[in-house]
C-alpha cells in the first residue's frame, strides 16, 4: 500500500470533506433501535454502496505521490527564490560593515602602540633630562620648583602608560604634562643664560625632542579620536544588517531543506515509476 502524505494546508478542507460524508452516512444507516418493517425480507447478500470511491492501482497511485510532491517544490522554489537574493544582500552588508569596522579597529590598535611607545621614550628622555639638571650647579635656585615639576610629570607618566582610561581623560593628562613641560624649559632657560653651556645645549636638544615625541602621540591620537566614531558606525550598521539576517534566515534554511528533501522524493518515484513501467512492458511481451 502506498501512503500520499497530505499537502500543507490541506488538512481542514480534508476535515470538512471526511465530516459532510459521515453527514451523509447518517441518512443512510439505520438506527440500532429501530424495528425491522413487515414487508422487509432480509437479505443474504449485503452489499456495500460503490457511489463516489474511486479505486487507484498503483501506478496512478505513484503517479499521484509524484504530483504532490510536484506542486510543493515549486511552491517552495518560489518562496525560495524570492528569499534567497535577499539573504545574500545581507550577507553582503553585514560582512562589509564588519569588515571596515575590523579595519578601523586594526588601525586604531596601531595608533595606540605608536603613542604608548612615544610616550614611553618622552618618559625616559625626561627622565635623562632631569639628571642632567639636577646635577648642574646653576639649577641650585630652583631646585624645589623644578624637583615639584619633575614629580608631577612623572606621576602623570605612569598613570598615562598603566590606567585605562577613556579617550578625554588621556587628553587631560597629556595636556598637563605639556603645560608642566613648558614650565621646565622655561627654567632653564632662565637657568642657562647665554647658552654656551655643553650641559645646557644638551638639556635643550633632549627638551626639543620630547616635545617632537608628543607632538607626534598628539598626532596619533586625534587620529583615534577621528576614526572612533566610523568604527561605531560601522557595527552599529553591521548589527542591524545581522538583526534583519537573523529574522530571515531561519526560514531561508527550512526552505532549502524542504526543496532537497522534495527534490529527492520525486527522483525516488520517478525510478520507482519507470521501473513499474519497464515491468509492464516486459509483461506484455512474455504474454
Amino acid at each position: 500500500m502506498i501512503d500520499i502524505p497530505e499537502e500543507p494546508g490541506r488538512s481542514e478542507e480534508s476535515e470538512e470533506h471526511n465530516n459532510n460524508n459521515n453527514k451523509n452516512t447518517e441518512h443512510t444507516e439505520p438506527s440500532l433501535n429501530a424495528k425491522p418493517s413487515s414487508n422487509t425480507k432480509p437479505s443474504s447478500d449485503a452489499r456495500i454502496p460503490s457511489k463516489g470511491i474511486n479505486i487507484w492501482d498503483e501506478t496512478a497511485l505513484v503517479s499521484a505521490v509524484i504530483a504532490k510532491h510536484r506542486r510543493l517544490l515549486d511552491a517552495y522554489r518560489s518562496e525560495f527564490e524570492t528569499l534567497d537574493p535577499k539573504v545574500s544582500e545581507l550577507k553582503g552588508q553585514s560582512g562589509e560593515e564588519r569588515g571596515e569596522r575590523n579595519k578601523i579597529n586594526e588601525r586604531v590598535a596601531e595608533l595606540k602602540d605608536k603613542r604608548q611607545m612615544l610616550y614611553h621614550q618622552a618618559k625616559q628622555l625626561r627622565i635623562e633630562m632631569f639628571d642632567l639638571i639636577n646635577a648642574s650647579q646653576s639649577a641650585r635656585k630652583h631646585e624645589q620648583e623644578m624637583t615639584r615639576l619633575q614629580k608631577d610629570i612623572e606621576t602623570l607618566d605612569w598613570k598615562l602608560q598603566t590606567t585605562v582610561m577613556g579617550i578625554r581623560k588621556e587628553r587631560e593628562i597629556v595636556e598637563k604634562i605639556k603645560k608642566l613641560s613648558k614650565r621646565v624649559d622655561e627654567i632653564n632657560e632662565i637657568r642657562s643664560g647665554d647658552g654656551t653651556d655643553t650641559v645646557d645645549e644638551t638639556i635643550k636638544r633632549m627638551s626639543a625632542e620630547i616635545r617632537t615625541m608628543i607632538e607626534e602621540a598628539d598626532k596619533c591620537h586625534n587620529e583615534i579620536v577621528a576614526i572612533a566614531d566610523q568604527s561605531q558606525e560601522h557595527h552599529e550598521s553591521f548589527v542591524e544588517y545581522a538583526e534583519q539576517l537573523k529574522e530571515v534566515r531561519g526560514r531561508h534554511i527550512w526552505l532549502k531543506n524542504r526543496i532537497d528533501s522534495h527534490v529527492a522524493a520525486v527522483d525516488y518515484w520517478e525510478d520507482k515509476q519507470k521501473a513499474m513501467t519497464a515491468e509492464g512492458v516486459g509483461g506484455d511481451h512474455g504474454d
